[in-house]
Parts: C-alpha cells; structure tokens; sequence
C-alpha cells in the first residue's frame, strides 16, 4: 500500500472512531471535531512512518551463507 492510500485509510477508520465517541460522549458537532482531529493526527502519523516500515526498503546485511553436505 503507498503512503497515500495508506494516509487515507488511516484517516477514515480514525475518523470513524472520534466521530462514534464524540457523538456518544456529547453531539454531533462534538463528533465531527473529534473525528477530524482524530482522522488528521492518525494520517499524519501515517505518512511520515510509511517510509520506516516499508518492506521493501529492508536490505540484506550480507550474503547468504551456503553450506555443502555430502553424503
């Protein structure tokens, strides 16, 4: 997944999540706030660590080590 499909995704389910506590907790408009902070926060954090933890950037430190067994 790329960083920005990554951000979006982050920011929808964070959005999801302050908007269902917002909204229990006070209103509507407490809902959205709290989605929105929520959502930018959680897509921020997510864009700036997507490099860190990206398989593809792991690389090897050395050779493989072949061992020859004869029977």
């Amino acid at each position: 997944m790329d960083r920005t499909r990554s951000a979006a995704l982050n920011f929808a389910i964070n959005f999801l999540v302050g908007y269902v506590l917002g909204r229990v907790l006070r209103d509507r408009d407490t809902g959205v706030r709290a989605g929105v902070v929520l959502g930018t926060v959680g897509a921020v954090a997510s864009w700036r660590l997507a490099e860190r933890f990206d398989t593809d950037a792991v690389e090897p430190a050395a050779e493989p080590i072949e061992i020859e067994i004869e029977e």
